[in-house]
């Protein structure tokens, strides 16, 4: 007895040192709360999040705290604290009016590029934003615990969460609208809508105002499309299919493939949005799993062979195959405005039943960095490895600035990498 209440006192005295250091909110000796490099404008009992979801979410969990720090020398650029759920990268360019000088002079213009990176954190589900390169800022305030998954839509106005529902096996799907910046500089929080649960696969067309989904109804696959705000639904396909996953490359045209499995055929289909059928493009590949180009022209896939998979280029124009002679994985990838590949893998993996092992975590990459011409199948190495052994995933790319972006899959953070 006296035994089990010497542990009950550890235990408790071990939580309440948890909590003191990690969880309870940190405050200057003015009695304001810390940020450590991010900051949150939001005003004061104004956030507006949305509070009657079952428990979901909310908006009273405290921010990420803590900021990246990065050697000057390195290629490679920290921006993420913690995990992340998904990003996206954009720049808004817009056209200044200078004041003259003297008032005989003429008022002049200036055009201002600015460059952005907005990501949702795993944790929590809030929005952060880094602009020009500075500290994250916090510009949303809608708490979702465990975000598995993050898209954004809307002119990337609308961060969209996926997240497991509390018998950890419902799929569940919020919205949340980015609130712009006030006058004063704070934001306003409005509340978002939920989409129907068990979404199994989700994509965010080209231009970002709509989306597609995949639901099960009974022994078929479903795929609607319709807005963020779950207006103009449109059911595109009903097929025997089930387990499909959605890539949105092209307006008029989506894409669905069967899930990966190294030891069974995979399939890649076209389906146009007027003609509303499946439409062969690759099949009878072992392991498949494939990237579309934004015109449609080349499909990048990867197919299992005994000791580990290979990388092949499609032209659907010719109907020629070509073996690149490395072992990447489209997820690995990002398509350049003149359709050439950046991706990121090595000539050589080991022995493994692909992609099921990578996707298990059961065997992980340290990646070296291709650019591919996909048009005449040859590749320079850009970068020969860190030594952090980066496994990068969800790929993307600011030409103008000659930036690559990525996340680790074995940390989930988002990093930069100069292709300079």
């Amino acid at each position: 007895m006296r035994r089990i209440l010497i542990v009950t006192i550890l235990i408790v005295i071990a939580g309440t040192a948890v909590w003191y250091f990690g969880f309870r909110p940190k405050t200057n000796p003015d009695g304001s709360a810390t940020t450590s490099g991010f900051k949150s404008f939001f005003p004061l009992g104004g956030a507006g999040g949305n509070n009657n979801t079952d428990g979901q979410i909310s908006d009273t969990t405290p921010v990420d705290t803590g900021e990246p720090t990065n050697p000057p020398s390195s290629l490679f650029k920290q921006l993420s604290v913690s995990p992340i759920s998904g990003y996206s990268t954009f720049a808004l360019t817009k056209t200044i009016t200078i004041p003259p000088a003297t008032p005989k002079e003429k008022p002049t213009t200036q055009t201002i590029t600015d460059y952005f990176v907005r990501y949702v954190a795993r944790q929590n589900g809030f929005v952060y934003e880094i602009k020009n390169d500075e500290s994250p800022l916090q510009i949303s305030n809608t708490f979702v615990p465990a975000v598995y998954e993050a898209y954004f839509a809307d002119n990337n106005n609308t961060a969209i969460l996926r997240f497991l529902r509390d018998d950890a096996r419902t799929i569940g799907t919020y919205t949340v609208p980015i609130p712009p910046e006030n006058p004063d500089g704070t934001r306003t929080q409005n509340s978002g809508i939920f989409l129907p649960d068990g979404i199994t696969s989700f994509a965010v067309s080209p231009d970002s105002k709509e989306v597609a989904r995949l639901t099960q109804e009974q022994t078929l696959g479903v795929i609607t499309t319709e807005s963020t705000a779950e207006k103009n639904t449109k059911e595109l396909l009903r097929t025997p299919l089930k387990e499909l996953l959605i890539s949105w490359p092209q307006t008029s045209t989506l894409f669905v493939q069967t899930k990966a499995a190294g030891i069974v055929p995979g399939f890649l289909y076209k389906v146009d949005r007027t003609e509303r059928r499946l439409r062969r493009v690759v099949g009878d590949v072992a392991g498949l799993t494939a990237s579309v180009s934004p015109s449609g022209v080349f499909v990048f896939y990867s197919e299992s062979t005994k000791d580990g998979f290979t990388a092949k280029i499609l032209n659907t124009k010719t109907g020629i195959t070509k073996n690149t002679g490395l072992s990447i994985l489209p997820e690995k990838c990002v398509w350049l405005k003149n359709e050439d590949l950046v991706c990121a893998g090595n000539s050589a993996v080991e022995s493994g039943t692909y992609p099921d092992v990578w996707y298990a975590g059961l065997v992980s990459f340290s990646d070296q960095l291709f650019h591919i011409y996909t048009s005449v199948n040859t590749f320079d190495v850009i970068n020969k490895g860190d030594e952090r052994g980066f496994d990068m995933v969800n790929l993307q790319t600011d030409e103008d600035r000659n930036l690559l972006f990525f996340v680790d899959k074995k940390t989930g953070l988002l990093w930069q990498f100069s292709l300079l």
